[in-house]
């Protein structure tokens, strides 16, 4: 899970979104080894909401070329009336684009993440003792793009999350001010209360599933964030976790070995923080479609289109045991997939983080995946 892990890029990092892919140099061997099924209900449910999404582009950048949604969105839903051949259409009729990369055109590097199923409870006990927060009404956002005029032309301009003090807006509460000092204590903002590193390992991941005593069982997704960079706990862990083995599964191995304390002190490293809200249906999201098992994508949003399908060329751990914490082989894995999410993490035009799915062999996974792979971005040949 290469969210735990620091990603430098070895190229210069680029600053133009025309910048971050061009046609390939060459066409890559093109298969999908997932199932047929399986990319027909993902490309139905992405294509319904993209339609409707604010957060896919009017007009979709891919490098230097510039595509109106309507027309992309019509080019998938002719993929349609070729199921039969559904490979083969899709290899002859869309152009492949390479991305910038990390240490080269196309090459990226590939990590995991997954939607967690814990245990909680509906009050505080002793192994329930964190709370898993929805937005406090006191963080205040500000769009930084409203103020262009304030600022050079050349600076990227985001948003800022904080909060008034004394009439001046301030950052908004770290993880230690949420956590240890209970800044946010009476403001009825829990939603469940489950153990510290499962509330930590859910805000990585973005939403997760909580099961109390009683059965019920509640689906929590990305509400807000708390402005604070993402700094992954990792690299505070290469004494105890060689750099090159590191993972999920280790770092939950090391956290269990450690008192309440130094446990909390390790994730108090990452001052960012994530506020949840309840789901109804599947996970979502950053575009707002549902996550699609081995088919949902997140990568950098400021750099990569939204909305767009793209072949990722990857291999895929196995496992002798879902007790073991290394993989006995990695398998070949290529598949079709459709750039919906981003993350705290995802950064820059060499990395990418694939969706696996739920439940443990989902975390397994995800949770050493940290390969080298392609990825290439599809764009129709003919726009009608």
């Amino acid at each position: 899970m290469i969210a735990l892990l620091l990603a430098s890029c070895a190229r210069a990092p680029i600053t133009r979104i025309e910048e971050s892919m061009r046609p390939a140099s060459s066409r890559p061997v093109f298969t999908d080894t997932l199932s047929k099924e399986s990319f027909f209900i993902a490309l139905r449910k992405h294509i319904d909401v993209m339609k409707t999404s604010r957060l896919v582009m009017p007009t979709m950048t891919f490098g230097e070329i510039k595509i109106p949604k309507e027309q992309y969105i019509a080019s998938l839903e002719e993929i349609f009336n070729h199921q039969d051949s559904w490979q083969s259409y899709i290899y002859n009729n869309f152009d492949f684009m390479e991305v910038y990369g990390k240490d080269d055109w196309g090459e990226v590097m590939a990590t995991g993440y997954y939607e967690p199923l814990v245990k909680g409870s509906k009050a505080k006990n002793k192994i329930h003792s964190q709370a898993m927060y929805s937005t406090p009404v006191d963080m205040i956002t500000v769009d930084l793009k409203k103020f262009a005029h304030k600022f050079s032309k050349t600076e990227k301009l985001g948003v800022l999350q904080g909060r008034l003090e004394n009439n001046n807006l301030v950052p908004y509460y770290d993880r230690k001010n949420i956590d240890v000092d209970m800044k946010l204590k009476g403001q009825k903002l829990e939603l469940a209360w489950v153990e510290p590193v499962d509330s930590f390992f859910i805000q990585i991941q973005g939403s997760g599933v909580v099961e109390f005593e009683d059965g019920e069982k509640i689906r929590v997704g990305y509400a807000a964030q708390n402005g604070h960079p993402y700094i992954p706990i990792g690299k505070f862990l290469t004494d105890v976790i060689p750099l090159e083995s590191m993972s999920m599964q280790k770092i939950k191995q090391h956290l269990d070995t450690l008192s309440e304390k130094e446990k909390q002190d390790i994730l108090n490293k990452n001052p960012s923080y994530v506020f949840f809200k309840k789901l109804d249906g599947l996970a979502l999201t950053y575009a707002g479609m549902e996550v699609s098992d081995g088919r949902t994508i997140a990568t950098d949003l400021h750099l990569f289109p939204k909305g767009a399908m793209a072949f990722l060329d990857v291999e895929e751990p196995v496992f002798a045991s879902i007790k073991d914490l290394e993989p006995i082989s990695w398998s070949p894995a290529p598949r079709l997939v459709f750039d919906q999410d981003t993350g705290g993490a995802i950064r820059g035009a060499g990395r990418v983080d694939l969706f696996f799915g739920q439940g443990d062999e989902a975390s397994h996974k995800a949770g050493v995946m940290k390969q080298k792979g392609r990825l290439y971005y599809l764009v129709p040949k003919v726009i009608n």
